[in-house]
């Protein structure tokens, strides 16, 4: 798909807890200098993503919003990108709720195209936007003037992506993931915290008429078998030590021009 112009408004959301990550990552990306009339709106010091993105909504300048982690690396052209898969988007379903870079599908299928420490490179590029049930939190993209809002129920900051997508189905608007490739420079955990599984309780509840929802860190069922037994291997983590498998990247910059040399398309 040959790159086209970046969006003429965006504004892009970002809840940050770490000033350090936000300014090696996001901050450093060569994207964010290609693109003018941008907004960017850094939400600390909230007690969910939420809260943050909803009081984003609200201060937004723009009717498109791009809502990304503080630890996502968004190399050069991906913002024309962004707005030829969105013009790809329109055209075939010009009602969609929300879009992102990594999804899964009601069967559980993975769509998009990131990299992840511990997980390398997922996905590949691809034309069409895929239809997901469920998209990743490290990119959601969406229209304000759709009028989707995020749970202040779901604390914390997981499984809000999810749950944003089962409320967009909710309103007749499917969600769709497109091949935008960036790199998510976090810290690989093989153990998740206790507040994921806080969250997973309340999606189940919330959405029980719904399951069962294939996110894409775990598939929330009637019976948990996901959960169980992904709580089993991270017994097993524990007793052995291991609680994070694999580090951030100190220099995101250098990771990409490696992952250039070793695969064809980015």
């Amino acid at each position: 798909m040959p790159p086209e112009n970046p969006p003429a408004a965006v504004t892009l959301a970002v809840a940050v807890n770490d000033r350090a990550v936000l300014e090696a990552n996001l901050l450093a990306s060569p994207a964010l200098r290609e693109i003018q009339g941008q907004q960017l709106l850094l939400q600390q010091g909230y007690n969910s993503a939420a809260q943050a993105y909803n009081h984003a909504l609200d201060h937004s300048a723009n009717d498109l919003m791009v809502f990304l982690h503080q630890d996502i690396y968004l190399p050069a052209g991906w913002f024309a990108r962004l707005s030829a898969c969105l013009e790809q988007l329109d055209r075939k379903d010009a009602n969609w709720g929300v879009a992102g870079c990594w999804g899964t599908t009601e069967r559980g299928e993975g769509f998009g195209h990131v990299y992840s420490p511990g997980m390398d490179v997922l996905g590949a590029r691809f034309e069409e936007p895929q239809e997901v049930q469920a998209l990743d939190e490290i990119v959601l993209i969406m229209r304000r003037s759709r009028g989707l809002r995020f749970d202040e129920g779901l604390g914390h900051f997981h499984l809000y992506g999810a749950d944003l997508c089962l409320e967009a189905r909710l309103r007749g608007m499917r969600s769709y993931a497109i091949a935008d490739f960036c790199i998510h420079n976090a810290n690989y955990q093989l153990v998740l915290p206790p507040e994921f599984y806080q969250g997973y309780r309340y999606m189940k509840q919330k959405w029980r008429g719904r399951l069962p929802i294939h996110t894409p860190c775990v598939c929330i069922s009637r019976f948990d078998l996901d959960l169980r037994e992904r709580r089993f291997r991270e017994m097993y983590r524990k007793l052995r030590g291991r609680l994070i498998g694999q580090f951030r990247s100190e220099d995101p910059a250098v990771l990409y021009e490696r992952l250039q040399s070793s695969y064809r398309q980015l």
